[in-house]
């Protein structure tokens, strides 16, 4: 992300995030309520529940914060992280473009 070096492109930054972050919240609010996923999420039901890819996946699970329960597992295991987690680990992760 480009640090804005006027008033204009510093407010429609701060416009652009202040959308993004009202979509993410509507989105954790419909999850919410959407109770077809079990409590402990897999890849599989992450791609279902957010619409977004594998290599979307493999990008939050790069973050040192990203809330994985299974953090010793061998390569090839799969994933494991408590919805309630992924949800308070999406509400207040910073995303840098």
């Amino acid at each position: 992300m480009k640090t804005p070096t006027t008033l204009p492109d510093a407010l429609r930054l701060a416009a652009d995030l202040a959308e993004h972050n009202a979509q993410l919240e509507q989105a954790l609010t419909e999850l919410r309520m959407n109770n077809e996923y079990p409590e402990i999420l897999r890849p599989v039901h992450m791609e279902k529940l957010f619409n977004i890819g594998k290599s979307t996946i493999s990008e939050w699970t790069r973050d040192p914060d990203f809330p994985v329960m299974n953090k010793n597992r061998r390569k090839g295991e799969a994933i494991y992280v408590l919805k309630s987690d992924l949800y308070q680990w999406l509400r207040t992760r910073k995303v840098a473009n």
